[in-house]
């Protein structure tokens, strides 16, 4: 089961994983698009992810308001999935989506839209402040926070994601001229507990770092470890695999 914070209750809710029918999910962008529009992009697509690595179905609408910043190439940018639906207002999405929303991605202290109190759980992103430009750096700059604490994107924020990902990026491609070994199952298991926990993926990165920094551990099964978590992540991480090196 996946516990999700109801942003409207802040009570936990258990949500089915989309195993016996689709998870039906809503990203609601904000009118003013930028770096927030960009969190709930990114909140969105790693729930779709988690449900997908656990086993389950996603549909996925996006809701863009009409005077907001195309949000599909925001999309590619963030590494998102491209949704299944794009609509300018709840209602249009729920018809789109031919069945009960179970969640609603939201940034916290908005109105998208009337039906946006609907039924479903909220998930409220916190604010972000910043002029970042779309890119997987700063999707892991989101990554690293609680979603819904407040987020400031300064230089030094993203200059720190943009090395981290450089750094995994170099010692996956490493790992991976070793023999391949077996995923190291305590890790694997760690970050399925972050995940199932209000996708906590903060929680998810410090598991990698902890893999990338035990030294005993063979090449093979830290490769496959990072390759595995990064189907929920989404960061490209064997990207440089099989590349050249100096």
């Amino acid at each position: 089961m996946l516990r999700i914070e109801d942003g409207r209750t802040g009570g936990t809710v258990e949500l089915e994983p989309g195993r016996r029918a689709p998870l039906r999910v809503v990203a609601c962008l904000p009118p003013r698009g930028g770096p927030q529009a960009a969190r709930v992009i990114v909140t969105a697509d790693v729930l779709a992810r988690t449900v997908e690595f656990t086993g389950g179905q996603v549909l996925l609408a996006v809701v863009e308001p009409t005077h907001a910043p195309h949000a599909a190439g925001v999309s590619r940018a963030l590494g998102a999935a491209p949704p299944a639906i794009l609509a300018a207002s709840v209602a249009e999405a729920q018809e789109g989506l031919a069945g009960r929303i179970a969640v609603r991605v939201v940034a916290a202290g908005d109105t998208v839209d009337p039906g946006d109190e609907g039924e479903g759980v909220r998930m409220d992103v916190g604010p972000v402040t910043g002029e970042p430009s779309p890119g997987l750096d700063l999707r892991l700059a989101l990554l690293g926070r609680g979603r819904r604490e407040p987020l400031e994107l300064a230089p030094p924020t993203l200059d720190a994601a943009a090395a981290r990902l450089t750094r995994w990026r170099q010692a996956v491609a490493l790992w991976a001229e070793e023999p391949s070994k077996p995923m190291c199952a305590p890790h694997v298991e760690r970050v399925r507990t972050a995940l199932s926990s209000d996708l906590d993926t903060r929680a998810v990165l410090d598991v990698l770092d902890v893999v990338a920094g035990q030294a005993e551990l063979p090449p093979g099964s830290r490769f496959e470890t990072f390759a595995h978590v990064d189907r929920v992540l989404g960061l490209e991480l064997t990207r440089e695999v099989g590349g050249v090196r100096p």
